[in-house]
């Protein structure tokens, strides 16, 4: 089962999506993956972490991607990593067993 939520901003995803992954994980639902895509990712507060760790998070990197050519000639870009590397690699256990993942944050201002 795959749950993507969507909305403005300020009308509760983050609260809504990491109460559901609690809800989930606490109900007994094992493997409960909570994505945080979020350009002011605050997914691991929700879900238990303190504000310590959910600063240690490390987000995602390029490097999960690459380029391949495919038999037709067309490029694409694929998983460089199984998803299950990749979950290895960068998900953090939280408190109620969700694992999350960051997908980015935002280090600095910049020209946008």
């Amino acid at each position: 089962m795959k749950i993507a939520i969507a909305g403005k901003g300020g009308s509760g995803k983050t609260t809504i999506g990491g109460t559901l992954a609690r809800l989930l994980a606490r109900g007994g639902l094992s493997d409960v993956l909570a994505i945080d895509a979020d350009s002011n990712p605050n997914l691991a507060l929700t879900l238990g972490l303190s504000r310590e760790a959910s600063q240690q998070l490390r987000p995602l990197t390029r490097d999960i991607l690459k380029r391949v050519t495919g038999e037709d000639g067309e490029q694409r870009t694929v998983l460089a990593k199984t998803p299950a590397a990749v979950v290895d690699e960068y998900g953090v256990r939280t408190p109620d067993g969700v694992m999350l993942l960051l997908m980015g944050r935002v280090e600095h201002a910049g020209a946008g």
